[in-house]
């Protein structure tokens, strides 16, 4: 891959050279759509189906219809499925049931409903562009009979007011070998999104993986939609060489890890895992020290304090580890005094900045912030997941006397996996041994960076 181009990121305003890009809905992105799925744990079925049914006219929030069936994806049964259903055909233009039934037909697809197949399909013909979106991808989550839905996906490729980046990932999924020549035009587009996304897709269908490549490069592409896009393609098109660019790549820790996870686990189930090659890689995000990552900004002034620690805040991750790589090095007295502040007025309740900071506590290295980490650690709001592990680290680099309890109880625990291995980090950062039940842990990866520990020591009893 050659050197990346540096982007100016200005200490006073916003990234000079990236672009808008064209962001895509929740259908195509690259976020575990697990993780924010019960958001609602108070409400129950009965409630959001009377919600799903309630007249238009009696409904107190136009999103209320939407919650309901979001929410109704816990409740995997006939009645939730009837509902969902009759939702998805519900044609009524009024706002708060065009918003609800793009839900319903993702919700629909997240249950596995293929039942719900004939109504996914009747709303590929809706002037609603976001709806023919999600059932678009719903036709591939539900693996649709290719014959049944080839024709109307060659006419959305050709149709620019589609997204036509989900329609040439379904058209691969389904094996639609007639659409190698719109996929082969949509190439030529200028749309990076689209040309990325066409390509994935042909190297899926014809099995001709040389133009793979050059995906890699807009891994350091000015646009951070597009950087967290082509980690997508680079999973559907099963792009094992750019694993390492992949944990390089300057987006969040969240997508980075999705993609490894992703094609780790595919190698797993061919027999071609590594742990070698792959706990590296891992180890390098969850552990997300900016000097490991590909920046691809650089200030044209030197930033003050203040200006640091607002980037924090952002959504475009290349520009943030540029503040945090900016932070670590010109760190003084004032500097985790800022932090602080910062966390205390709203870092607390931001769930990018909260990560930041808390890895930040740990790279300073003064014990003043444990509080705030160890309530980081135990910290169960969905959206604040991703700063868990890194509690985990920044416990054992500030607190190494008192950590592990603490770390032996999250790698044990069963929530989710990125916390139980970024533990057996902790401890193995501590020279302690790995607990004897993470070697049996039901996730693979877990259980093998614990066997990894095993020369460190014998496991605990």
């Amino acid at each position: 891959m050659p050197p990346p181009v540096l982007w100016r990121a200005s200490a006073y305003g916003c990234a000079e050279g990236a672009g808008q890009g064209r962001m895509t809905t929740g259908a195509s992105t690259t976020v575990d759509p697990t993780r924010f799925q019960n958001l609602f744990p108070g409400l129950s079925q009965a409630e959001a189906l009377a919600t799903l049914r309630k007249p238009l006219e009696a409904l107190e929030d136009v999103s209320d219809r939407y919650l309901a069936a979001a929410h109704l994806v816990n409740f995997p049964d006939e009645r939730t499925i009837a509902a969902l259903m009759t939702c998805a055909a519900d044609d009524h233009p009024a706002q708060a049931q065009r918003i609800a039934r793009r839900k319903a037909v993702e919700s629909l697809a997240r249950l596995g409903a293929s039942q719900a197949l004939p109504v996914i399909q009747a709303c590929l013909n809706s002037e609603d562009v976001y709806l023919v979106e999600n059932a678009v991808w719903a036709l591939a989550e539900l693996q649709a009979q290719p014959e049944a839905v080839t024709d109307t996906l060659l006419q959305l490729l050709k149709d620019g007011r589609q997204n036509r980046r989900v329609v040439a990932q379904t058209a691969a999924r389904l094996g639609i070998q007639e659409a190698i020549a719109p996929l082969e035009a949509l190439r030529r587009e200028e749309d990076p999104l689209l040309v990325t996304a066409a390509t994935a897709a042909l190297a899926r269908l014809t099995g001709n993986k040389d133009g793979l490549a050059a995906l890699e490069d807009h891994l350091l592409h000015p646009d951070v939609t597009v950087r967290r896009a082509v980690i997508q393609d680079l999973m559907d098109a099963q792009a094992f060489d750019a694993l390492a660019a992949i944990a390089a790549a300057p987006v969040s820790p969240v997508f980075r890890l999705r993609g490894v996870r992703h094609l780790a686990d595919q190698q797993h189930r061919q027999g071609d895992a590594q742990a070698g090659v792959l706990l590296p890689l891992v180890d390098r995000i969850l552990l997300d020290d900016p000097a490991a990552v590909t920046l691809v900004h650089r200030y044209d002034a030197p930033p003050s304090l203040d200006f640091l620690v607002q980037e924090l805040y952002g959504t475009d991750f290349g520009r943030v580890y540029l503040a945090v790589a900016t932070l670590m090095a010109a760190a003084n007295a004032d500097t985790l005094a800022a932090l602080t502040r910062s966390f205390a007025d709203r870092g607390w309740n931001d769930y990018g900045a909260h990560y930041h900071m808390i890895k930040l506590f740990g790279w300073l290295g003064n014990p003043q912030a444990l509080p705030l980490v160890r309530e980081a650690l135990a910290n169960r709001r969905p959206q604040f997941q991703k700063s868990r592990p890194a509690a985990a680290l920044t416990l054992a680099r500030l607190d190494p006397r008192h950590a592990e309890t603490a770390l032996q109880d999250a790698a044990c625990e069963g929530s989710f996996w990125e916390l139980r291995y970024a533990a057996l980090m902790g401890l193995e950062q501590l020279q302690l041994p790995a607990p004897s039940a993470t070697f049996a842990d039901s996730d693979w990866l877990v259980a093998l960076r614990a066997e990894a520990m095993a020369s460190n020591g014998p496991a605990h009893g």
